[in-house]
């Protein structure tokens, strides 16, 4: 097999394993959200209220996708929506007092999770693994901009 295919296979089946891992382990700690929705109150908790299109930005999907993991966070009481006092055209999502209060916990499990998944390669390999994958996202961004 071509040393370019296999990378196309290896980097989707990590992908998909590692989301089920972490949902696996979501699930074990009876923690009631998806990879992704832990992604977004991730980025929400490191960022504080965000837009809908500043989500939409930082997490590399479309906007109404981005809808779609909201509506699932807010229906589980962990976000909810305010207008902008700034711009009343735009809605903040921002943490509630629920979901900043299981933080900490989510957290140790997300970690946990990651470090049961990375257990076994050293660190100098992880930090070679990083490289690789910041030079072809670096690559790919380059590569859509042109088009």
């Amino acid at each position: 097999m071509l040393l370019s295919k296999k990378i196309g296979v290896y980097l989707n089946q990590a992908h998909f394993l590692f989301k089920q891992c972490f949902l696996t382990e979501l699930v074990a700690n009876n923690v009631d959200l998806t990879p992704e929705q832990y992604l977004l109150i991730d980025l929400l908790w490191d960022e504080g209220p965000l837009t809908q299109q500043e989500i939409a930005n930082q997490m590399q999907k479309d906007k109404n996708s981005i809808t779609k993991l909201i509506d699932g966070l807010e229906k589980k009481g962990y976000v909810f929506r305010e207008t902008d006092t700034e711009d009343r055209r735009k809605n903040l999502v921002v943490v509630t007092k629920m979901g900043q209060a299981k933080k900490q916990e989510i957290t140790r499990i997300a970690i946990d999770a990651a470090d049961n998944i990375l257990s076994g390669i050293p660190t100098d390999e992880l930090d070679t693994v990083v490289e690789v994958l910041n030079k072809l996202n670096k690559n790919m961004k380059n590569l859509l901009q042109r088009k």
